[in-house]
């Protein structure tokens, strides 16, 4: 519940500067040759965004007597979760850019029961949850360069309304970037660290033994990973964006984006 009111009580923020505060940070459109200007005012893009890492278990509850399977040691845990998102955006200061989003997410979380020894002639079937439904959420970026290059600092959170009654994914990413910028083009590098939780409750079936209810509790296994990106200006409003993560958690994501206002 909490979550819910900090994500409305920024969204209600966002909008109430965008629609009354003045656009100071926008004097001039994109430049698409030689130099470089700020972006016009506001913005509106679609992202494509897909994900996988390992998670850890914060707790584990399957009722087996005489069984402790939450306190197996090296129990594998992946997620793979791909968004797609509307985004809508305003720069509000020359440095500081304020924005929603909101679209459809489609994850799937396996727990790998399969390997752990139980000193019983039979083995488990892993728990894997699918799941998908809405997703929505804010945030904000600071930005400062020069001519040729400049850094950037992200920090947004996202909440969920999932299609399971008893599952539910949040997290919050904060995005630190820098890079060199050539024309309407910019390449650069930067890291993400993210906080995500998942918690999920259901039944999954166990040989001999038929459906057993379980409760879990994840969250992600490593903090930081490392991005690489690049961005074009297709023409005056149409901007396109691509970037690549690596390490524990491999990430893509494909962003095109309109930029529109008075300049």
């Amino acid at each position: 519940m909490n979550r819910v009111i900090r994500l409305t009580l920024l969204a209600l923020a966002i909008l109430f500067l965008a629609v009354s505060g003045p656009a100071w940070a926008q004097d001039e459109g994109i430049e698409m040759t030689g130099g470089h200007s700020l972006p016009m005012p506001w913005g509106i893009g679609l992202t494509l965004y897909n994900q996988n890492q390992p998670y850890k278990i914060k707790n584990l509850e399957i009722p087996l007597a005489g069984i402790d399977i939450g306190a197996a040691e090296n129990l594998q845990v992946q997620n793979d979760t791909t968004s797609y998102h509307f985004k809508f955006d305003y720069w509000l200061l020359p440095f500081l850019n304020v924005y929603l989003l909101g679209g459809y997410i489609d994850g799937t979380t396996t727990v790998e029961l399969g390997n752990i020894d139980l000193g019983l002639p039979i083995r488990l079937n892993d728990i894997r949850v699918d799941y998908d439904g809405f997703m929505y959420g804010g945030g904000v970026t600071l930005a400062y360069g020069g001519e040729k290059w400049f850094s950037s600092l992200t920090y947004d959170i996202t909440r969920t309304d999932l299609d399971l009654t008893n599952s539910s994914v949040q997290g919050w990413v904060l995005a630190p970037r820098v890079g060199l910028i050539f024309g309407g083009a910019t390449v650069y590098v930067g890291a993400m660290y993210q906080q995500a939780e998942e918690t999920h409750e259901g039944i999954f079936e166990m040989p001999y033994l038929g459906e057993v209810p379980f409760r879990v509790e994840l969250e992600q296994a490593e903090d930081w990973n490392y991005v690489v990106g690049m961005m074009a200006g297709l023409s005056e409003h149409w901007v396109l964006n691509f970037e690549g993560g690596f390490g524990e958690r491999k990430s893509i994501l494909a962003y095109l984006e309109y930029r529109f206002g008075k300049r």
